[in-house]
């Protein structure tokens, strides 16, 4: 099978179709907990240059990253209430981006002042914010998996998002990548499985079969989620979601929500504190980015990654920047087990085509908790 003389996916800045086909949906930028009362964060997604701040009422909220004065940074201001002021002169804005207070200057200028704002919601331990144009779509939820036991995993990645999009629907690479995961558990050490993918109205779905019946299913709901019933160790029947969200064209976030569906809430809630507990100790290890590039520049060998639970990102990085930051994809050459890649490519391509002719974009549904069941991967 011939490469695809694919269109530009890779570039998310204003104006690109990629960036507008991905402001086109709620993407998650942090984590809920990590974010107290009265702090402001500077962020930065889509190219764009945000303030994430929580007001003291508890309320999170998003404008533009710079004061429309002088350009400062808002984030290193400090939180009044619902506003966050700026550390240079003192303007304030609150969370529509209008500017409340001048204290050097008349009251009628502060009236003509405003600077962007952007939709906020919370859930599931995520902060959301809604980019793209009105009206705005509401935030897709899950209310019969939002009893369980939960936890979330957010990595900086430092290569474009796309290289991680396609990973997510790419098994074939467990087998030869990862020294542990489904190709050595439910005895198919050793097996390389039958590939294939079709599409869906939501995406399209990737699907794994082994010679001893084990089938297992990734979906991508359309652009950037991936859901899959996590399928070994201690995540068995998690149902996991994964969405990759550009920071630029050559960084993205990674955000790991893992939901125990499968377990008693209590229980679930136990396991997934005490993965949060595995986390901290991870956090006191080696840097993930060091160790992939170690063994990028050949300092290191493959060999000598360390099995740690935080094993497979390492794995996957060196993969991924292994391709390079902003690789030309039209020179791949692609095979028929790369077929939920071809479709990936295709559906990308039809919808930034139709950005480009100003044409509707296809409206993708989101699936509910029980279609996302008959999706979950299976044993014999």
């Amino acid at each position: 099978m011939n490469s695809l003389k694919d269109p530009d996916f890779e570039h998310t800045g204003p104006g690109r179709p990629a960036g507008h086909l991905l402001r086109q949906r709620w993407q998650p930028v942090y984590a809920s907990e990590e974010l107290e009362a009265g702090r402001a964060v500077p962020l930065k997604i889509l190219h764009e240059e945000l303030t994430l701040y929580r007001g003291e009422d508890g309320v999170a909220h998003i404008v533009a990253g710079r004061c429309a004065h002088r350009g400062v940074l808002l984030a290193v201001g400090t939180v009044e209430g619902d506003c966050v002021r700026c550390r240079y002169h003192g303007w304030r804005y609150d969370g529509a981006g209008q500017c409340v207070d001048q204290p050097a200057e008349r009251r009628s200028f502060a009236d003509k002042v405003r600077i962007a704002s952007y939709p906020v919601e919370e859930y599931f331990g995520f902060i959301w914010t809604y980019l793209g144009e009105s009206p705005v779509p509401e935030l897709p939820r899950w209310p019969e998996l939002e009893e369980y036991g939960r936890f979330h995993v957010i990595e900086h990645r430092k290569w474009n998002y796309f290289h991680d999009l396609e990973n997510t629907v790419d098994d074939v690479h467990q087998y030869w990548v990862h020294k542990t995961g489904i190709y050595q558990d439910d005895g198919n050490a050793g097996q390389i499985p039958e590939m294939s993918a079709e599409l869906a109205d939501f995406g399209l779905t990737q699907t794994s079969t082994f010679s001893n019946g084990f089938v297992r299913r990734l979906a991508l709901l359309m652009p950037n989620t991936l859901y899959f019933n996590s399928g070994a160790g201690v995540l068995r029947g998690f149902k996991s979601f994964l969405w990759n969200v550009p920071i630029d064209d050559e960084n993205h976030m990674m955000f790991f929500l893992f939901i125990a569906a499968h377990l008693p809430p209590d229980v679930g809630a136990r396991l997934a504190a005490g993965v949060r507990e595995g986390r901290k100790y991870l956090s006191q290890l080696r840097p993930v980015d060091d160790i992939i590039r170690a063994v990028l520049s050949g300092r290191e060998r493959w060999e000598d990654i360390e099995d740690r639970p935080d094993q497979v990102l390492i794995e996957d990085g060196v993969v991924l920047l292994g391709q390079g930051v902003l690789p030309d994809r039209s020179l791949n050459r692609l095979g028929s087990s790369d077929a939920a890649i071809i479709l990936l490519r295709r559906l990308y391509a039809r919808e930034l085509a139709a950005i480009e002719a100003g044409h509707p974009l296809t409206k993708f549904p989101t699936p509910d908790a029980a279609a996302l069941t008959r999706l979950d991967s299976s044993t014999p």
